[in-house]
């Protein structure tokens, strides 16, 4: 069946060599395919411990106790999946017409790509597009042949409406209190709200993953002489002389703004990476991730 979102198959298969990272300490000790371990009755012998008055005694070894006259009790661990969501830009900002590549359907195809990851690995999943507030998500577990109500869900999404990175993230905390990996991907021009939204992400134990997503264009104006611009999401016109000099100032400028976006998910106990549109995603998702430590 052919994907909405022309996910190359070739490109799925690649995935399923690949692991989505989690921080160490989010719910215990974890394993390479980031599922923490936990003790409880399960499929895996962990160790033994002395018989306290309440354990199950279904669980007691008995052969231990006819060699040593004393009860123990077997440990075993029990896998605990990870839930892995998805924060997806659907803002006016991301829809970029004149780029190569719109803003919105990359990052749509990275959404894509994050959920496939979490599936393989029988993780619960959830993109939640976002904008001003919240809208409503799509959440689903149990393995890749769920994977295509996923992409059917992202081709029906649009871009509308303007930016609340910090009411959303508060959103987010309160209708998703377990502690999960958090994939933000958006332009973050909403630099005040993306610095806010990354403590409120930090202090409710989650760990975050921030993808920042843009055109060539926006990083370098290729355009000059006498420009009219428009700002996406408010509408507002504004006339400005654009030269070479000042192309190069404003991509200092902008880079300077990438750094900082970097350095506060960093100082926040999250990742970042940059993802520029001119780049393929396949392309993005295999190298720069994978440096990013967010893949492995």
């Amino acid at each position: 069946m052919a994907s909405p979102l022309l996910i190359d198959r070739d490109f799925l298969k690649t995935l399923e060599e690949i692991t989505l990272l989690c921080r160490e300490d989010l719910t215990g000790p974890i394993g390479a395919d980031h599922r923490s371990r936990s003790h409880g009755p399960g499929m895996e012998f962990a160790d033994y411990r002395r018989y306290s008055a309440g354990d199950d005694p279904r669980f007691l070894d008995w052969s231990a106790y006819l060699r040593l006259g004393k009860l123990f009790l077997k440990i075993f661990e029990t896998e605990r999946h990870v839930p892995v969501r998805i924060l997806l830009d659907s803002s006016e900002s991301m829809d970029c017409e004149e780029a190569a590549e719109s803003k919105f359907f990359y990052a749509q195809r990275l959404a894509a790509t994050f959920c496939y990851l979490a599936l393989l690995r029988l993780d619960m999943t959830a993109i939640i597009p976002f904008a001003e507030r919240l809208h409503k998500p799509i959440q689903v577990a149990g393995g890749r042949e769920n994977f295509w109500p996923i992409l059917q869900f992202l081709s029906d999404l649009s871009t509308k409406g303007g930016t609340d990175l910090y009411r959303c993230a508060k959103e987010f905390v309160a209708n998703f209190p377990s502690c999960g990996i958090a994939v933000l991907i958006s332009d973050f021009f909403d630099e005040e709200g993306a610095k806010r939204s990354m403590e409120v992400m930090r202090s409710a134990g989650h760990d975050f993953v921030i993808v920042q997503v843009h055109s060539a264009e926006e990083q370098r104006p290729s355009a000059f002489g006498e420009l009219m611009l428009e700002e996406a999401e408010t509408g507002i016109r504004r006339t400005i002389e654009c030269s070479r000099e000042k192309a190069a100032l404003y991509e200092k400028t902008f880079l300077e703004f990438s750094n900082r976006l970097q350095r506060l998910a960093l100082r926040n106990g999250g990742r970042y990476a940059r993802a520029v549109t001119n780049v393929p995603y396949q392309e993005f998702v295999l190298q720069s991730l994978r440096s990013g430590q967010v893949l492995a």
